[in-house]
């Protein structure tokens, strides 16, 4: 009998702009999503303008690898002349799918554009089969599931899916930053800031830091401005906080006049920027990290698995693309170890990876970003071949080229070089001992294995490891 295949979900990355896109395609992604420099969720992404656009269409196909693009903001009237334009757009470079949530947006592409496949935005909030029936039948091919799911309610859409509706599809995100509001429809940044986060420019105040004064709350740049309260229902608990317990649920309400503002907080952060007087990032969703269930996706035939990251930087890309990839590729051959990977994705997070609404028996933190002192920065980027031996890169944080550094090869090969293994110079030709952020210069090398595009990262400090 002939050897049954494992199937593999698609890797869906993020491209907000074109080093990233070719970030994403070098270490392995299927797929890229890229936006224009407006009407999408990532409008501070950068973006691609029409010629640029049709170079990163171009790139892409040349790599086989597929490329979406982004119309996924929810418009307004004055903003619909634009939205033709860009479809217009769209039906002359032929992306293989446009990513879309508004029904007038998905109606417009399917009326203008009927060969270019529409996938129904994670903004939609899809929860269950018969809101995928409905995108099917207004002509989407693919959806991107509501964040808010549990394993078990995806396992039952994608039961009914299957076996109802076969030619759909269905896509997760499995990594990056999550919203604190329902799949991303929030307010906060359009009441503080006139910003809508559902027009591309959400300026995240649940990044924010507050401080509580009593049970209300100011945000640090609008000092004297009490903003939200919080009420506690039910007694507090009188046994010591732990960041393993639970804490009591609370609601956020307006304050009347006549209330009192001395009700302890309900939260623990809270208790402890009160007894502090420090400000705290309380609002502040973790991050979403499902790298564990990989092998859960394959099984469950997930069309597609996505990272989020169009704003994050292409050597957080690098880093988080190569783990997916690796773990995806070992999935397919049957050696598939979380733990392998998740180094690589603790490097480069910056909050705590958890497995937020998907697995809620496991609601814990999977790891915390990397202690001070820890990170393994990415020091540079090569850019180009220039002669035998030699590259031009672009250095991405401070650089002391005395100390070893390691090579960021698709595949999670990490080889480390000493100081005797390479050099820097500057376009003079002169050595650098140190060689800073966005400074250009040559790297002398001649291991076999480097590619331009490829990210060179501080390794391991070996004496603390010891």
């Amino acid at each position: 009998m002939p050897e049954t295949r494992t199937y593999i979900p698609e890797l869906l990355a993020p491209a907000g702009d074109m080093e990233k896109l070719e970030t994403a395609i070098l270490y392995g992604a299927d797929a890229v999503y890229l936006g224009g420099d407006g009407l999408n969720l990532r409008a501070g992404a950068g973006g691609f303008d029409k010629e640029s656009l049709a170079l990163g269409l171009t790139k892409a196909r040349k790599a086989g690898v597929k490329a979406y693009y982004t119309l996924n903001v929810y418009p307004r009237e004055s903003m619909m002349t634009q939205v033709r334009e860009q479809i217009e757009t769209l039906g002359e470079l032929k992306p293989d799918g446009v990513i879309a949530a508004d029904p007038g947006v998905i109606r417009l592409l399917r009326r203008e554009l009927p060969e270019i496949p529409v996938h129904v935005s994670t903004q939609a909030n899809t929860s269950n089969s018969e809101s995928v029936r409905f995108w099917r039948e207004n002509g989407a091919r693919r959806v991107n599931v509501a964040r808010e799911l549990r394993s078990g309610e995806l396992t039952e859409m994608l039961d009914v899916v299957r076996k109802q509706m076969p030619n759909m599809e269905l896509e997760v995100f499995v990594h990056g930053s999550m919203c604190m509001a329902v799949s991303g429809r929030c307010y906060m940044s359009a009441l503080l800031n006139d910003r809508p986060g559902n027009l591309g420019e959400c300026s995240h105040p649940c990044r924010y830091e507050y401080r509580p004064t009593a049970v209300t709350f100011e945000e640090r740049t609008r000092p004297g401005e009490n903003l939200w309260e919080i009420r506690e229902e039910g007694m507090v608990p009188t046994d010591d906080f732990t960041f393993e317990t639970p804490s009591e649920d609370f609601t956020f309400a307006p304050l009347g006049e006549d209330e009192s503002k001395t009700a302890p907080p309900a939260d623990p952060a809270l208790s402890i920027a009160m007894d502090t007087e420090r400000w705290t990032k309380f609002f502040a969703a973790e991050d979403l990290c499902l790298l564990h269930y990989l092998e859960w996706f394959a099984r469950m035939r997930v069309a597609s698995v996505k990272l989020e990251g169009r704003t994050k930087s292409s050597a957080y890309l690098a880093q988080v693309v190569d783990a997916y990839r690796t773990g995806l590729n070992d999935v397919a051959a049957n050696r598939f170890q979380a733990e392998k990977y998740l180094s690589e994705l603790v490097n480069a997070a910056t909050r705590p990876l958890t497995t937020g609404f998907f697995d809620p028996q496991s609601r814990g933190v999977i790891a915390e970003p990397p202690a001070p002192g820890e990170k393994r920065p990415v020091l540079g980027r090569i850019l180009e071949q220039v002669d035998d031996g030699k590259w031009l890169i672009q250095t991405k944080s401070r650089w002391v080229t005395s100390e070893d550094m390691e090579l960021l090869i698709p595949g999670m090969i990490r080889p480390r070089l000493s100081r005797e293994d390479y050099g820097v110079e500057n376009d003079q030709g002169v050595g650098l001992d140190i060689s800073h952020p966005g400074q250009r210069g040559l790297l002398i090398c001649d291991h076999p294995d480097i590619r331009p595009g490829m990210f060179i990262r501080k390794p391991w400090d070996l004496d603390r490891i010891e």
